[in-house]
């Protein structure tokens, strides 16, 4: 197994000239067998952290998960401000610590969306977006949500939660 065995450097060369150089382990079979060795103790230290991370990543699904989590995905993944022309997706901004900005749209229009059929009008969630503060220069200036989002977002953000509506 290639993953699991280092090469040995070659030192038959002298440093000074060309100094040491490894050799592929891919070149004939005859050179793989005389000039690798096998690591030891290596896979047993890959395998053990490949697991603990393993049960880090499926723990993080077995979380209960909010009624709008889905929601939530669609506006990270969809809706962005723009500052000086970087794009910030929403499910990268925090709103408090500990919650993203989509999750907390998700969890304030949820519930509005999920009563109607219909939706929202764009007025009305630009109304909760004017509410949102956003700090920056580390809160040396605050301004809405609303004036960091640009008119597309607004409505790409309304088109996610009329689909939600009707799908809910």
């Amino acid at each position: 197994m290639l993953a699991s065995r280092t090469c040995r450097l070659n030192t038959t060369r002298s440093t000074a000239s060309a100094g040491a150089r490894a050799i592929c382990p891919l070149r004939s079979p005859a050179l793989q067998q005389r000039r690798c060795v096998a690591a030891r103790g290596l896979g047993k230290d890959v395998v053990e952290g490949w697991l603990d991370l393993a049960k880090l990543v499926a723990s993080e699904g077995s979380k209960a998960k909010s009624p709008y989590e889905e929601l939530a995905y669609q506006i990270g993944r969809d809706v962005y401000v723009d500052i000086a022309g970087w794009h910030l997706f929403l499910r990268d901004m925090s709103a408090v610590p500990g919650l993203k900005m989509s999750q907390a749209l998700a969890t304030k229009l949820g519930p509005e969306v999920a009563g109607s059929r219909r939706g929202l009008l764009e007025s009305d969630v630009a109304a909760v977006l004017k509410k949102i503060p956003v700090e920056l220069g580390a809160g040396k200036t605050r301004v809405s949500l609303f004036e960091v989002m640009p008119s597309m977002c607004v409505s790409d953000l309304v088109k996610i939660l009329d689909d939600y509506a009707r799908n809910a």
